[in-house]
């Protein structure tokens, strides 16, 4: 059983890292801040992974009598690389569901580690831990809990459309913290035992075999869509007549739209600024004056805050 935890212990690692990989590969393509966001969550999920076998390390050189010096460093770590994984997640659905508020954004990844610090030294009773452990869970519900709110609070319908896209990860990972928690609940609340041995099966408590599932699905859900955005940037330039890259610019601009402020000309403008086309054939596609095209590239540009085309272009793909 002991290899068995190990070898899942590495297939957790393999998918977090390998998320991480292909999430920043498709940030170097794109620059989208969503990639790079997602990157640093789960190249810090492969990090808090290390630390379990660290510590099964440290049991054989440290004895049955673990350091207590060892073990709060390792539990102030563990809170810290925690904390900024979910933080990283957390920033990821504020820039999925558009959120601005540095406030809002700043709140809680200060409130997860003020508290875990407290309950850290309240970690001595069951229900201390009971509570030290299920607070990450308590984190992501308030993460799905904002962003259904958004969702539910928004009345544009491109907005709508587009946040309803993230429904099914939002089922597998409710579904999942709470399969989480009631794994927490089970070992410290119903059973009170560090061990649960079922036959061959060994279920230890401060190891939470449910939120490795978790970022497994988390993992596979990150490497679809980054793939899929990798897919869109095969071809450089990618060709007019894409038919997948058309239809996620068409679904993106009305978002992007009304999130600037943009006309209906103006949007045609940024459409075919998209596909990469010069001035004078906005004009010719568009049947207006070169002139008339340069206004509405300037208004774009102010209304966006962006330097020239390519500025604009990358902001583009940088904010959906």
């Amino acid at each position: 059983m002991e290899f068995a935890t190990y070898y899942f212990t590495l297939l957790v690692m393999l998918a977090a890292v390998l998320a991480a990989a292909t999430c920043f590969s498709a940030f170097l393509a794109s620059r989208s801040r969503a990639m790079i966001l997602a990157f640093g969550g789960f190249l810090c999920y492969f990090i808090d992974v290390a630390f379990m076998l660290q510590d099964s390390i440290a049991a054989v050189v440290l004895g049955t009598a673990t350091d207590p010096t060892y073990l709060l460093m390792r539990s102030v770590a563990t809170i810290a690389i925690g904390d900024a994984c979910l933080t990283f997640f957390w920033l990821l659905v504020c820039n999925f569901i558009g959120e601005r508020s540095t406030f809002v954004k700043g709140a809680p990844p200060v409130l997860f580690l003020l508290v875990s610090l407290a309950l850290l030294m309240e970690a001595t009773t069951p229900e201390g831990r009971f509570w030290f452990y299920s607070l990450r869970m308590v984190y992501v519900l308030w993460i799905l809990g904002y962003a259904l709110v958004r969702y539910l609070a928004c009345h544009d319908s491109a907005e709508r459309t587009r946040l309803a896209r993230g429904r099914v990860a939002f089922i597998v990972v409710a579904a999942l913290c709470a399969l989480v928690i009631a794994e927490d609940a089970l070992m410290f609340l119903v059973l009170r035992v560090d061990e649960w041995a079922w036959g061959p099966i060994v279920i230890s408590a401060e190891r939470n075999y449910a939120e490795n599932v978790l970022m497994l699905a988390c993992s596979l859900l990150a490497i679809a869509y980054a793939g899929r955005s990798l897919a869109l940037r095969f071809t450089a330039p990618p060709a007019d007549e894409d038919e997948l890259r058309a239809s996620r610019i068409g679904d993106n601009l009305a978002l992007y739209g009304n999130r600037h402020g943009l006309t209906e000309r103006e949007r045609e403008v940024l459409r075919l600024i998209l596909q990469g086309k010069d001035n004078q054939n906005i004009a010719s596609a568009m049947t207006i004056a070169p002139s008339t095209v340069k206004v509405y590239v300037h208004r774009l540009l102010q209304k966006t805050g962006c330097e020239n085309r390519q500025a604009l272009i990358q902001d583009f793909w940088k904010e959906l």
